[in-house]
């Protein structure tokens, strides 16, 4: 190779004749031989500062650094254009009545949280609904709602004596005759009137309707009590309208590995009862 010389000395056929220090020089060569660049890599990896394990490492933690400036950066813009959209709904409004739309649920990290809509009617005329934040709570509690409320209300500089409105699914929490979020409320504005969310409504008759069709009430009785016991398989709820979809979905995805464990419960079930419900699923 090139002006490399020598022979396999050192891996097989041995060296002896050590006072021929021309033989070394000419191994050695110059500053671009291939002793010299082998030499040069091996000192490389000997330094620690030059470790590819610290170089890799370094390279790392640029990056890593390089994204949390990126993500800090992109939370501080979106926090100042949701600052600058609240502030023109609170212009918006003004004095003026409002009605209050709040859903509860959970996030993906099981964490109560409570979603708030204002639905207005502007200098123009036209009615607005504007989504104001999701605002974490501790529980679900009536009270607790009523709390985050008022704390979001308040920083907008609005208050419960504006609404005129307040729309929530049909949840004791939420409608609760005597100690619902809507009856607190009413206890401070007696002219924030009620309405029973529609989209909820219409869920209610869809799953009612359903129940009295056999096939399909005895398809949702199979799922929620047959599939449902340690599976992924989401579980739907007759108050929340996408659960029915997603459970559907969800059986659509597992559905080989269903009928597998079943066929296996119908066969090795440890009881009858459960061998004859896996074979009537």
């Amino acid at each position: 190779m090139g002006q490399k010389g020598g022979r396999d000395a050192f891996v097989s056929q041995g060296f002896d004749t050590w006072n021929k220090k021309d033989a070394f020089r000419t191994h050695v060569g110059g500053v671009d031989s291939f002793h010299s660049k082998s030499r040069e890599k091996c000192e490389f990896l000997m330094r620690e500062k030059q470790a590819i394990n610290v170089v890799l490492r370094r390279q790392t933690e640029a990056d890593d650094h390089k994204y949390k400036v990126r993500l800090r950066v992109s939370i501080i813009v979106a926090r100042l254009l949701l600052k600058t959209v609240l502030l023109s709904i609170r212009e918006e409004i003004g004095q003026d009545v409002f009605a209050l739309l709040v859903d509860e649920s959970s996030d993906v990290s099981k964490k109560e949280q409570m979603d708030i809509v204002l639905r207005y009617v502007n200098s123009l005329g036209f009615v607005k609904e504007r989504f104001i934040g999701v605002v974490h709570v501790k529980d679900t509690s009536s009270l607790t709602l009523k709390n985050a409320i008022n704390e979001v209300l308040t920083s907008n500089k609005l208050s419960f004596s504006q609404i005129r409105g307040q729309c929530y699914n049909g949840a004791s929490n939420m409608s609760g005759e005597f100690d619902g979020l809507k009856a607190l409320i009413l206890q401070e504005n007696d002219m924030a009137f009620y309405v029973h969310c529609f989209a909820h409504q219409l869920q209610l008759v869809v799953v009612a309707v359903a129940k009295k069709h056999d096939g399909v009430s005895d398809f949702f009785e199979q799922i929620l009590r047959g599939l449902n016991q340690e599976t992924t398989l989401v579980r739907a709820g007759e108050t929340r309208w996408g659960s029915h979809f997603n459970t559907l979905t969800s059986l659509m995805k597992l559905f080989v590995d269903v009928l597998v464990v079943i066929d296996f419960v119908k066969e090795e079930g440890g009881s009858l009862a459960n061998r004859q419900q896996a074979s009537g699923i």
